[in-house]
């Protein structure tokens, strides 16, 4: 987990903006069609998503948390 705490709040809402572009741009990924057959259809890593949910979630949370403490 990455230390969000150094930033400045700024920083983290341009930052929040960018992971949020990554995130839909690999939720929007297409994977193939049900009509490939058996013989192309392959699964999708989807490890890119995951990291890019991860830090989304960690950048929302810091930026939460430093709401509550306003």
């Amino acid at each position: 987990m990455a230390d969000y705490s150094r930033y400045k709040t700024e920083t983290l809402n341009k930052m929040r903006e960018k992971a949020y572009e990554k995130y839909y741009a690999e939720t929007i990924k297409p994977c193939g069609n049900w009509g490939d057959g058996m013989r192309l259809s392959k699964l999708r890593s989807i490890s890119a998503w995951e990291k890019a949910v991860n830090r989304l979630n960690e950048i929302d949370s810091e930026l939460e948390r430093r709401k509550q403490s306003e």
